[in-house]
């Protein structure tokens, strides 16, 4: 049966490390991807990254699509099938606030990525570097008392010195998801959005039934696709609240866990075990 697989990006089809230059793709992953598609099955991205935060070596990648900003994007094959940005009224109170707030931020989008023009003190100064670096087309800065009318699908926020978080969740958990990455950090959609919405969307679209769907993931914001795939499958780095919710935890990206994988689920065959 023809089934759809949903990856998520670091720590499953690329390796993690503390800078960009140390990190890799195994030529093993791109080969199962490949050879996936010519056993007639789909194999989407499904990241919480925006779009514009793809950069050359994930466009460069043989998927079939794209499921974007934890369900706020969705793209195959070049074309766009779902978009779903913060309304403008709603996102010019939300940057106010978390000036008001004190959260440090960043804003993704389709098009763009936004910083703050005042100093970064949380781990988003390591984010905003990388990005000034991989994708510096799509990166602005921006003074938060003067920026209004920005197209965003959701946003990051790392909690700062004196921060009020509890009153700024309170005041928009009727209309935003918050997802807690630990360490004070938190990614934050539209309600309704997430990784599960996309690919729910495209189980209807492909008119696909829900167990033949596979997810493989490795963080806290990989649980929603998870848990609502027909078959769900953890990296072999992944913690322990991530190996309890999957049907399968398979090995590091580093020791071909992609591949590896597909082989336990005999969706491919044996193939060649190199790395670039």
């Amino acid at each position: 049966m023809k089934k759809i697989i949903f990856f998520d990006i670091d720590g499953t089809i690329i390796t993690e490390g503390a800078r960009h230059s140390e990190r890799y793709i195994p030529q093993s992953c791109i080969d199962t991807i490949q050879q996936l598609q010519a056993n007639g099955h789909l194999c989407f991205v499904n990241t919480g990254r925006s779009y514009a935060e793809l950069d050359a070596s994930i466009r460069a990648l043989p998927f079939d699509g794209y499921v974007c900003g934890c369900g706020t994007y969705i793209l195959y094959r070049g074309e766009e099938l779902f978009s779903k940005h913060i309304e403008y009224a709603l996102g010019n109170a939300i940057l106010a606030d978390m000036e008001t707030y004190q959260l440090e931020w960043l804003l993704e989008g389709c098009a763009a990525i936004y910083y703050s023009t005042t100093p970064y003190r949380t781990r988003i100064r390591i984010f905003q570097e990388e990005h000034r670096v991989l994708i510096p087309d799509a990166f602005q800065s921006i003074s938060p008392e003067t920026s209004r009318d920005l197209d965003f699908d959701k946003f990051c926020i790392c909690l700062g010195e004196g921060h009020d978080f509890d009153a700024f969740r309170q005041k928009y958990e009727n209309s935003l998801t918050f997802i807690d990455r630990g360490k004070g950090f938190y990614e934050i959609t539209p309600q309704g959005c997430s990784k599960a919405s996309g690919m729910r969307f495209l189980e209807e679209y492909f008119q696909i039934p829900r167990e033949d769907t596979i997810a493989i993931g490795d963080s806290t914001n990989d649980l929603p696709m998870l848990e609502y795939a027909g078959y769900s499958i953890a990296m072999g780095n992944s913690p322990e609240e991530i190996r309890r919710a999957v049907d399968y935890v398979t090995d590091t990206v580093e020791n071909d866990g992609i591949r590896n994988a597909m082989k336990h689920l005999e969706l491919i065959e044996d193939i060649n075990d190199t790395v670039h």
